[in-house]
């Protein structure tokens, strides 16, 4: 007799690079994956709670900055008809809309910033002053940029830096004007404060309008804020579209893919599934992991123990692609996609939203799977829908196990598959689950 066993040292491997691919403790096709709620234990989520208010979002969220002004671990959101919100741990208000007199609200273009205790916003052409910690007073603060161009903006140290195209301006507080000005053929696609405190990065692109495309090469350049000048150029392999700095690590997007920037280059991590142009709104820290929007789905990447992993932490519950994903604190994300689509989500919390596959097993010759055990929390009251994947990728019932508050760890599926590839589904219907060991037992068939 033949045994398959996925432990806690398998989870922690995180998913595989493919289906096809039993590189990793599980199938990238999991879903909904907990894993740093306990360390070693998969939790599937509970249900998201929907935080659009009633009526109170009317266009896609596709931006968002931290709240210095309110106590708490509230933000601000912005939406791409002007609308702007405040959201204060489970309820979202709409304080405003801004009047853009002819700029858009435009994802990947604009961006939001609170910068001593005043909450900037760029539209196409022109940064928005909000003040007061309710955001009730707006100017058209600066008008004039470039409408092909994205206007990232980024603080470091004492200033505010906004892009516009090759160029960087200033502000301080008090006074402005340009702070950088690169080679002209460059277009800022986003701003990114070193992990060394004092530097910005300007990443760059070619296109004239700056389109929302990736051509072939790239540049980022260091631009020191005192010297008012960069002193330095990297030519890239791509163009960035997005950028987040997580424990020190400068992450990256451009095309379909997630890596990091490393001072001299861009060193590819993994290939997004349904994701092109995934913006710097897009990527975010949870307690140093970090969370990348792909399609609708939330991909994490950190260290749970065993080195750096990737898991789908998360899944949109409405059918829409995500604009933002963001941490809102105690452990709860903030995912906003488009269509009025907002959606709460607290990880401290177990659920039954969430798939888990096991890698797809490839024998040598057919066997017979007679036996499943599941080694799972006790006295929990749960449904568990256990499937296995054959060949032609068809979901076959082997069992629904039904607790009900039983003090009980392990269940026990006798079965009878006679197969040549094999791969477990398991599916949670209700109550919470945490799967702490799988075992398969199997023969050859004689």
């Amino acid at each position: 007799m033949a045994v398959l066993t996925y432990k806690w040292s398998n989870f922690l491997r995180g998913e595989g690079i493919s289906d096809f691919a039993s590189s990793g403790g599980f199938s990238p096709s999991s879903i909904g994956i907990n894993l740093n709620r306990t360390p070693g234990v998969i939790y599937f989520n509970e249900a998201q709670t929907d935080r659009t208010g009633s009526g109170t979002l009317t266009d896609d969220v596709i931006a968002h900055t931290d709240d210095l002004n309110f106590s708490g671990n509230d933000k601000y959101l912005v939406d791409d008809s002007g609308g702007v919100y405040t959201y204060d741990d489970t309820t979202l208000t709409k304080r405003q809309t801004i009047s853009t007199d002819g700029g858009n609200m435009t994802y990947g273009t604009t961006d939001i910033l609170q910068f001593k205790s005043v909450t900037y916003i760029t539209t196409d052409d022109a940064v928005h002053q909000l003040t007061g910690s309710n955001l009730a007073t707006t100017a058209n603060w600066w008008d004039g940029l470039g409408s092909n161009h994205r206007h990232p903006l980024e603080s470091v140290e004492d200033e505010m830096f906004i892009g516009d195209g090759n160029i960087i301006y200033f502000w301080n507080g008090t006074n402005s004007g340009k702070a950088f000005t690169l080679p002209t053929q460059n277009r800022v696609t986003t701003l990114r404060k070193h992990s060394d405190g004092k530097t910005l990065l300007a990443f760059t692109g070619k296109t004239d309008n700056h389109s929302h495309t990736e051509p072939s090469t790239g540049r980022v350049y260091y631009c020191d804020p005192n010297l008012r000048d960069w002193t330095r150029e990297v030519e890239l392999e791509a163009q960035v579209e997005g950028s987040r700095v997580v424990g020190g690590v400068i992450f990256t997007t451009y095309g379909k893919n997630l890596g990091f920037f490393d001072g001299n280059g861009l060193q590819f991590l993994k290939k997004l599934e349904t994701s092109e142009n995934t913006y710097s709104h897009s990527l975010y820290n949870l307690e140093d992991i970090l969370l990348v929007r792909d399609g609708r789905n939330v991909l994490a990447y950190g260290d749970l123990g065993l080195g750096n992993i990737f898991w789908k932490i998360a899944r949109n519950s409405n059918a829409n692609n995500l604009n933002i994903v963001t941490h809102v604190g105690k452990n709860v994300l903030l995912l906003g996609g488009t269509g009025t689509d907002l959606e709460s989500l607290d990880l401290d919390n177990a659920g039954a939203d969430g798939q888990l596959y096991t890698p797809r097993e490839y024998f040598d010759q057919e066997v017979d799977v007679h036996k499943i055990e599941i080694f799972h929390d006790t006295a929990s009251t749960y449904t568990l829908n256990v499937n296995y994947v054959d060949l032609a990728d068809t979901q076959n019932v082997v069992e629904t196990i039904i607790y009900t508050g039983e003090s009980i760890e392990k269940s026990t599926i006798q079965t009878d598959i006679r197969t040549d590839i094999f791969q477990l589904l398991l599916a949670p219907s209700n109550g919470s689950i945490g799967i702490k060991f799988i075992r398969i037992h199997y023969d050859p068939v004689v």
